[in-house]
């Protein structure tokens, strides 16, 4: 299957599926547009912090992320995590999130800057609901060489169908279209790995920041 054919497919799959159950967003994106190297391992430990709904604590999420080169220009990504609740309760709930980017535009083509695209899947459960949430996401990245290290700017547009399953409504499922947008940077600090950092203006407002490490 050629790589734009794979692009269509993968397209064609979250707009098809859009109507499936699939997360309330607090893993973000924390990372470019560029698809991993083929057979390359990129993985990630990160930290965020987010609007606490109406609660006077800040909710704090904390995930690790791992990605893998499927092909010439395309990967696939898993993050799992903990995160507190966004109701103000002391639960801790479990976040899971997986997706695939297929790249659109690239400098190598003759392109001014990347461009990638693909589905998403992901779940959050605690304090009394359950969020699914499926989707597609469409990534812009662009590198600067700054003092001979490589600072990438990105943007994440996010679009999906959330389910919200409620415990106190007998599991009663609420179900809603979201958009979220997620600008941040990537900091090339040494040959190994990268520092990251990240505004996500989404259901939840908040903040990321981590390390990327290549192995």
């Amino acid at each position: 299957m050629s790589c734009r054919a794979s692009i269509i497919l993968g397209l064609m799959i979250a707009v098809s599926t859009a109507a499936i159950p699939a997360q309330a967003q607090v893993t973000g994106w924390v990372h470019s547009a560029k698809p991993v190297d083929r057979g390359a391992t990129d993985i990630g430990c990160y930290l965020g912090l987010f609007d606490g709904a109406g609660s006077d604590d800040l909710p704090v999420a904390v995930f690790g992320q791992i990605r893998y080169g499927l092909g010439a220009n395309c990967d696939g990504g898993l993050k799992a995590g903990l995160a507190d609740s966004d109701t103000g309760g002391d639960d801790v709930g479990l976040v899971i999130a997986a997706d695939m980017q297929w790249a659109l535009l690239a400098p190598h083509w003759g392109d001014p800057f990347r461009l990638s695209a693909g589905p998403e899947i992901s779940l959050s459960d605690g304090d009394g609901a359950r969020v699914w949430a499926f989707g597609a996401n469409v990534a812009a990245s662009h590198d600067l060489l700054v003092r001979a290290n490589t600072l990438t700017l990105y943007g994440r547009l996010n679009i999906r169908l959330e389910a919200v399953d409620y415990e106190h409504k007998n599991w009663e499922t609420d179900t809603d279209l979201e958009i979220g947008f997620n600008p941040g940077f990537i900091w090339q600090a040494t040959e190994f790995f990268d520092v990251v950092g990240e505004i996500q203006m989404d259901d939840q407002v908040g903040v990321l920041a981590g390390v990327n490490f290549r192995i």
